[in-house]
């Protein structure tokens, strides 16, 4: 692989981090879980694995782009995020 070649991957990959990070925040004007935020950025036809979707919200929430809270009042525990 040349230089170029390599140049390109790597742009590619950080315009493609870049994209989901703006897709995740761009849907959470309004509490959500994770599942179901998968299933809208597919909707919208943007596919996001599980494994990639799950580290970046605990970054974000680090970083404090978002929010996370507990909803136990259902029959199962699911973690909302909101920004």
């Amino acid at each position: 692989m040349t230089n170029n070649d390599e140049t390109i991957n790597g742009l590619i990959q950080e315009l493609r981090r870049g994209t989901i990070i703006i897709g995740v925040l761009s849907q959470l004007n309004q509490p959500q879980y994770g599942y179901s935020l998968i299933s809208s950025l597919e909707e919208k036809g943007m596919s996001i694995d599980p494994g990639t979707l799950y580290p970046l919200l605990r970054r974000l929430e680090k970083q404090e782009l978002l929010e996370s809270k507990w909803d136990t009042n259902e029959s199962r525990p699911r973690k909302y995020y909101i920004l």
